[in-house]
């Protein structure tokens, strides 16, 4: 009996095997006896899933680039910067911006803050041996690698009796190190800052840059990084009104840094005598509000996609129904020599289904096509993800199915003296 049931699976697959392929060969030879007509309806399925890919790339591109840049920035840390003022705003000219006494004040004043760090920048000329060049130079606190989750290559970094003694010394970003020692050891060794001496105590292990956005990510790989003090030439205790560029501070619950933003805010403006003379950056808000405009984006593209697909169908449907007009006295002889309804059903949704899947084919091959050409001539970084790709399968499959269907019954439901009859 179990062989019995062997041979007859057997037989069924065989003739399933059989049938399915001479379904796909007749609508492939019906098909290609109106090439440019069925290219023409296939079109827009191509488009359309190529759209569908294209966007979902350039969505995925982006959202890995505001993750990129809001890992770089940190989730639980605040930024506050100052801000120019017009002869507008009343008492402009009383407008002193960020000092290092801000930031005592703010450790102190606001809650759940782990860490603080005041920095200052100059453009420098950084060299040794010969080899010079433009650099950014940045002043900060010790507490500045926690802040901003700075990976070492080697060496350490600043610590507090370099910033407490005004010590000249400084850690390098990985390319600048690259480009000043190439494959020698920096530590321990000097460069020449605006002609004073520095040395190399440590080398910032590379890292990713994000220079697109709201608040683009410092690039650190070609900075020096000094102690604070020693940049500004004076000790932060005997003199709390030293100006500097931020304040960065790092928060314990990053849960709470909107509210911890607002509490920022609202005490710097006391300190600063209600002078808006300084903006709080809170990267989270950032992020969330990148999240929205790529929503807004997809939708926008989305529906595009979507139009071209609903094109691209009704086309397909045009053009099976009038293939199934022009074939009724075919489908009359079939019917007479014993295919059924189901037979005439099946042969119509082939074909529709075999334009679809070859225009959802190409349709995915352009989408990577564009995809590629956005990221070479517009700069934007995408991602071409396999739900993608089988996102923009299933869209080709489902059009296929659904103009196809009525199509189908309508040749299904001819009778076959009345398609015999046909001329």
């Amino acid at each position: 009996m179990r062989t019995f049931l062997a041979a007859a699976r057997r037989w069924l697959d065989q003739r399933a095997g059989r049938d399915l392929g001479e379904l796909v060969a007749i609508s492939a030879e019906a098909l290609g006896r109106y090439k440019l007509r069925t290219a023409l309806s296939v079109l827009g399925v191509v488009l359309g899933v190529a759209a569908v890919i294209a966007m979902m790339s350039v969505s995925e591109g982006a959202r890995q680039d505001a993750l990129e840049q809001m890992a770089l920035l940190g989730l639980d840390n605040l930024v506050v910067r100052n801000r120019g003022l017009s002869p507008s705003n009343p008492g402009w000219q009383k407008a002193r911006g960020l000092t290092t006494g801000d930031a005592v004040a703010l450790r102190h004043l606001v809650p759940d803050v782990e860490a603080v760090s005041p920095t200052a920048e100059r453009y420098l000329n950084v060299g040794r041996m010969g080899r010079r060049r433009m650099a950014r130079v940045i002043g900060v606190m010790p507490e500045y690698a926690v802040i901003m989750r700075l990976p070492l290559e080697r060496g350490r970094f600043i610590a507090a009796p370099d910033a407490l003694h005004q010590g000249r010394v400084c850690v390098l970003g990985a390319l600048l190190a690259r480009g000043l020692f190439a494959f020698a050891n920096p530590l321990e060794h000097s460069v020449r800052v605006e002609g004073r001496w520095y040395r190399v105590v440590g080398v910032l292990a590379s890292r990713a840059s994000a220079q697109r956005g709201t608040m683009p990510a410092q690039d650190l790989n070609q900075a020096v990084i000094v102690p604070l003090p020693t940049l500004l030439e004076r000790s932060l205790e005997l003199d709390p009104r030293q100006r500097v560029d931020e304040i960065w501070l790092k928060v314990r619950a990053g849960e709470r840094v909107h509210e911890l933003g607002r509490i920022t805010e609202h005490t710097l403006s006391r300190l600063h005598r209600g002078l808006p003379d300084f903006q709080v950056i809170v990267p989270r808000e950032l992020l969330e509000q990148r999240y929205r405009t790529q929503r807004t984006f997809s939708v926008v593209v989305g529906s595009v996609a979507a139009l071209s697909l609903l094109v691209g169908g009704i086309g397909i449907m045009n053009i099976m129904l009038a293939s199934v007009l022009e074939r009724t006295r075919e489908i009359g002889v079939r019917r007479t020599v014993g295919a059924t309804r189901r037979d005439i059903t099946l042969q119509f949704l082939a074909e529709s289904l075999l334009m679809t899947l070859s225009g959802g084919t190409a349709g995915i091959a352009l989408g990577v096509v564009v995809s590629w050409l956005i990221t070479v001539y517009a700069s934007w970084t995408t991602r071409v993800s396999l739900m993608a790709v089988l996102l923009g399968f299933t869209v080709a499959v489902l059009v296929g199915l659904v103009f196809g269907i009525y199509p189908a019954r309508q040749a299904a439901g001819l009778q076959p003296i009345d398609a015999l009859r046909y001329e």
